[in-house]
């Protein structure tokens, strides 16, 4: 399985796009807490892009609003001449999936079915980085997404059978636990998992290696004893966790994507914040 979700540290809240790409390569693999918007979120979110700088900024910095990523991919795609699909696939694929905007970039390409449905080039890219296991989840998840929003009559032969499958959770309040505990899969496919958070207390939900979950839970524990605990949502920094839905706030819903992996096993999810791990988990099992 694919290292988890990258997200760059503060630190490349002001580099270029191929910048941040090439720090990315040498950073250690981290659980994908997005970082706060860079200070100039205010300036970044409400101005036009009139150059390629600020346009790649406002793509893949955390915090800047939809319709001004938006803008900023279109103006993008127009400067290289290619479509807004296209120019938001890039800005994945040369961030590793891993800019402060990631999940806003996932969400963007699969709002953009129609434009990427009159792709052809761009479809078959995607279909053949959606199966790529040497590729990360990162990179994987996004073409997935995006291609499973396209009618499948509009597909390429290798894209047709794509599809997401939503797993919906809900808390059980002031129990500490999911209402399910149990969830089935097969090898491959991409299951959306939502969150309704109905509790009065915060919950989160990671998805782990097969075996880890005591590793996990004693880690967000301790997280919980130091003032890096809240700021990091109580996601461990260990290659065990696979991928994250950060804190959801009572009365709030969130929701995170798995690639389950070919290998069948039984993958674990569970809340770390601190205290209610052992009680507040379930499993994916995964069989053909």
């Amino acid at each position: 399985m694919a290292a988890p979700n990258l997200y760059l540290a503060p630190m490349l809240r002001t580099t270029t796009l191929a910048a941040a790409a090439a720090l990315c390569a040498t950073m250690h693999a981290a659980p994908p807490v997005p970082p706060p918007p860079p200070p100039d979120i205010a300036t970044l979110g409400s101005t036009t892009a009139s150059d390629d700088a600020t346009a790649k900024r406002q793509l893949t910095e955390s915090g800047v609003p939809a319709d001004r990523r938006r803008e900023a991919a279109a103006y993008l795609a127009k400067a290289k001449g290619t479509s807004t699909p296209a120019a938001v696939l890039g800005a994945i694929e040369e961030t590793n999936g891993s800019c402060g905007g990631a999940r806003d970039l996932g969400e963007l390409l699969e709002t953009l079915a129609a434009e990427t449905a009159a792709d052809a080039a761009l479809m078959d890219r995607m279909a053949a980085l959606a199966k790529d296991t040497t590729k990360p989840t990162s990179l994987r998840i996004p073409a997935h997404r995006a291609l499973a929003a396209v009618p499948a009559d509009k597909r390429p032969d290798a894209a047709k059978t794509l599809a997401t499958r939503t797993i919906a959770l809900k808390t059980i309040p002031g129990a500490m636990k999911y209402d399910v505990v149990e969830i089935r899969a097969k090898p491959g496919e991409l299951l959306r998992i939502t969150l309704d958070n109905n509790d009065t207390m915060q919950h989160n939900v990671l998805v782990v290696q097969p075996g880890k979950l005591a590793e996990v839970g004693v880690a967000a524990d301790k997280m919980g004893e130091s003032a890096e605990g809240k700021a990091r949502q109580f996601v461990p920094d260990l290659p065990s966790v696979l991928e994250v839905m950060g804190l959801v706030d009572p009365g709030k819903s969130a929701s995170v994507f798995f690639l389950v992996p070919d290998k069948e096993a039984t993958y674990p999810y569970v809340c770390t914040y601190p205290g209610h791990w052992r009680m507040m988990n379930g499993k994916i099992k995964v069989s053909k």
